[in-house]
């Protein structure tokens, strides 16, 4: 069967991106992993996706802590990086962690969990609501 290219027009290249990076993971390419997604989207297969869920919560987790008196920033573009070597990770905070204006919600997505525990957490005034729904707060979590 001859290839034939498709272009999407409209298709968020962030997406496309990670597509890109997980096929590469898994020693694919972009088109098998697609066309996967899409057959499973159009037959409506759940079994897949719950297996493939359950089988990264059986992983270990990457956690990134900050302890105490730490202090870090985080960007949209670290986030990202950190997710590329490490998979999706977790944050734990006891010291002050900021994250930058330009994480955005597709970021925050690379993110599985962020416990605030007795730390400061300050994020953008844009994204405070996906942060609320992410995070488990002991400490305190600020706007700005």
């Amino acid at each position: 069967m001859p290839r034939k290219t498709v272009a999407i027009r409209g298709l968020d290249t962030e997406l496309y991106t990670e597509v890109f990076t997980m096929a590469k993971k898994d020693g694919k390419n972009v088109a098998e992993v697609v066309n996967n997604a899409l057959e499973q989207f159009l037959n409506n297969d759940e079994t897949l996706a719950v297996s493939h869920d359950s089988a990264i919560s059986n992983s270990a987790e990457f956690i990134l802590a900050i302890d105490d008196d730490g202090e870090i920033s985080l960007s949209k573009e670290d986030i990202k990086e950190i997710a590329l070597e490490m998979g999706p990770f977790a944050i734990e905070s006891s010291g002050h962690l900021v994250f930058e204006k330009d994480v955005d919600k597709n970021a925050l997505a690379q993110i599985s969990r962020i416990q605030v525990k007795s730390g400061t957490i300050k994020v953008p005034r844009s994204a405070y609501a996906q942060f609320l729904i992410k995070c488990k707060i002991q400490g305190k979590l600020d706007k700005y």
